[in-house]
């Protein structure tokens, strides 16, 4: 849970912006994918170091030399020996770091999705690529996430929870999956205002065209009829797609736990129809408790400290990885 890594590429000493979205399918490889046909580099995607997949041909000018395509289902604008003049003023940061890793000075894109579609999202994925997958949805969200000392539902609300806080005092633009998938052109705009990046519309209009959802579906289509397919990441694409998916059983599981998020993000709140008196919400209890510790300044936290030795034990672990994630 460190700061970025040391980043150094010839031509570009540093990022200049950064694009933070939650390690749970939001959308955010379409703007990834928009500004690589915009000539933007992102460099090192989600902290994966393909610098040896780039060769430079001159300053500011590059080559993509993995023929493999390794990133095709999510990024088609990475083509094998495509060359790119790259703008020389602006290098984006795509990452899923906490607040705690991120640094200050440059602006920042929060990339978020309805949770519920998230959540959603992520589950239908993995019981499509791990044939030992037999959770149902709403024994998923109580799982633990990956190798951390909570569930996925705890891990997004946390995440969001606490990126809420730190964002009321930054520099930020946030952007919903549901605005892209509703007005892709006037989202990306708002993006590129947001960033003081002058283009010419013919060239967002490309890049649009080119970063289509369409786009990569129809290559992930392909490799699954050519028996190519290892993962399948790319299914419906659709806003809000809880409203036609969701049972009463998994409106139930998640209760009222992210009503203060969508509040903040625009959404609507979980219908009432759906919750019922007794569902279990030790998930918000346990998730306010983990916001406050870890928010709160240094002299507070032995006070906070004794109080939550007991939930984190619930939680799965001790202190350990919550000391390790405030360093």
């Amino acid at each position: 849970m460190g700061k970025v890594p040391s980043f150094c590429i010839e031509d570009y000493p540093d990022f200049t912006f950064d694009v933070v979205s939650p390690e749970l399918p939001c959308g955010a490889a379409w703007l990834a994918n928009c500004f690589l046909e915009l000539n933007i580099p992102v460099w090192r995607p989600w902290d994966t170091d393909v610098d040896d997949e780039w060769k430079r041909l001159a300053p500011f000018h590059y080559q993509y030399t993995a023929s493999q395509q390794p990133w095709t289902q999510i990024l088609p604008a990475l083509k094998y020996l495509r060359e790119y003049q790259f703008n020389p003023e602006h290098a984006a940061c795509f990452r899923h770091q906490w607040p705690s890793a991120y640094e200050k000075k440059r602006r920042l894109i929060f990339f978020v999705r309805d949770p519920r579609d998230a959540l959603f999202s992520y589950w239908r994925r993995t019981s499509h690529n791990e044939t030992k997958f037999n959770l149902s949805f709403e024994n998923f969200v109580h799982s633990r996430y990956f190798h951390h000392p909570f569930s996925f539902r705890e891990y997004l609300l946390l995440f969001l929870q606490l990126w809420k806080n730190y964002l009321s005092e930054s520099d930020h633009l946030i952007i919903r999956f549901e605005d892209y998938r509703g007005n892709a052109k006037q989202t990306l705009r708002r993006i590129l205002n947001f960033l003081n990046i002058n283009t010419e519309i013919d060239q967002v209009n490309l890049a649009l065209a080119c970063s289509d959802f369409s786009i990569v579906k129809r290559v992930e289509d392909q490799m699954e009829k050519n028996a190519k397919l290892e993962n399948k990441f790319n299914h419906a694409g659709i806003a809000f797609e809880y409203q036609k998916s969701y049972t009463p059983a998994m409106h139930e599981c998640l209760g009222t736990d992210f009503d203060d998020i969508c509040k903040w993000l625009g959404y609507t709140s979980y219908a009432d129809a759906y919750y019922q008196s007794n569902t279990n919400n030790c998930c918000k209890t346990n998730v306010d408790a983990l916001v406050s510790l870890i928010d709160s300044p240094m002299e507070r936290k032995k006070a906070h400290q004794q109080n939550h030795e007991a939930l984190f034990e619930q939680l799965g672990s001790g202190l350990a990885f919550f000391r390790g994630f405030h360093r």
